[in-house]
């Protein structure tokens, strides 16, 4: 079976944080006295996206269906989750820039203990604290059940806290770099029928699945908690035109086939393979499938006739 992908670099991946800043008169380089209690601690950044293939931002260049960018810049409110361990600590908000919404002010409280200077390290998720591909609707942006509200992950980990005022109840700590911790595809779909003809396929629901079987479902902010299998996206309103899914590959090493079983709005099963090569297989990439043809069609559409006769 022929296999085609048209594939794109991607202008997806981290975020760049300029540094931490302690909102303070003072600092203290030695654990306060209060730390072994649970205490609500104040925290600001300075934070950075930048237009590279490290960016984790969600804004387009042109049509969804056309571009070939994904922009970085800050969102009002957007939410960063902050961890101590496995523990989520608090939320962090950002605040744009008014002049360069590639920076913001990412500002919030958590509460916690123990803080150590040049020991404590906090893991940075964004957008939410549940690690979860499932229940995908195919939308990039804006609307709640989009990628960029829910499924565009990124993650800094081992960042380091360099600085402790507990009389001030605030802390700092070193600069993080968020990085991307999946891809997103692009993708139609056409059928070839035996008269060689390609006819678009209005989809409701596509199912993928990959060879290696690495798909991840879920997973805990540590790695742990680990589910794997197929990902499955059903859209609003069916539809031939392009639409986006989140995928993030536990293999990000060797080349490999993703299965695609796609049904459409009238009941039909499609499907078929499409490999990705090696190189983009590395998560934080933009891959582009517009139009993919599948050769395979399993179903037929449920048959409305009455049927007046059982042999």
């Amino acid at each position: 079976m022929k296999k085609n992908i048209l594939l794109i670099t991607a202008l997806a991946g981290a975020m760049a944080f300029a540094g931490c800043q302690i909102v303070a008169e003072e600092t203290i380089g030695t654990i306060p006295e209060n730390s072994d209690s649970n205490s609500v601690w104040t925290l600001s950044i300075q934070a950075t996206k930048i237009d590279r293939p490290e960016t984790k931002g969600l804004e387009i260049e042109g049509d969804e269906a056309t571009t070939t960018a994904l922009k970085s810049i800050w969102k009002d409110n957007e939410p960063v989750k902050v961890y101590l361990g496995t523990e989520c600590i608090g939320t962090l908000t950002a605040t744009p820039d008014g002049e360069d919404p590639h920076k913001a002010t990412l500002s919030g409280e958590v509460i916690t203990s123990g803080l150590e200077v040049g020991v404590s390290t906090l893991t940075l998720l964004t957008p939410r604290s549940d690690w979860d591909y499932t229940g995908q609707a195919g939308i990039l942006l804006s609307e709640n059940n989009s990628i960029e509200k829910m499924y565009h992950y990124a993650v800094a980990t081992g960042v380091l806290v360099t600085e402790v005022d507990g009389e001030h109840g605030t802390f700092a700590t070193a600069g993080a770099t968020f990085t991307n911790q999946q891809s997103i595809y692009r993708m139609s779909f056409r059928y070839l029928n035996p008269g060689s003809t390609k006819l678009p396929i209005t989809a409701k629901s596509v199912t993928i699945t990959s060879a290696g079987g690495h798909l991840v479902q879920s997973q805990a902010v540590d790695g742990t908690s680990l589910e794997e299998g197929a990902i499955s996206v059903t859209l609003g309103t069916a539809s031939a035109d392009p639409f986006f899914v989140a995928l993030r590959n536990g293999d990000e090493t060797d080349a490999e086939d993703l299965t695609f079983t796609v049904i459409d709005t009238d009941g039909v099963t499609y499907r078929g393979s499409k490999t990705i090569p090696a190189a983009f297989k590395p998560n934080g990439t933009f891959v582009s499938m517009k139009n993919a043809t599948l050769n395979d069609r399993l179903g037929v559409s449920l048959n409305a006739t009455e049927v007046a006769t059982v042999w």
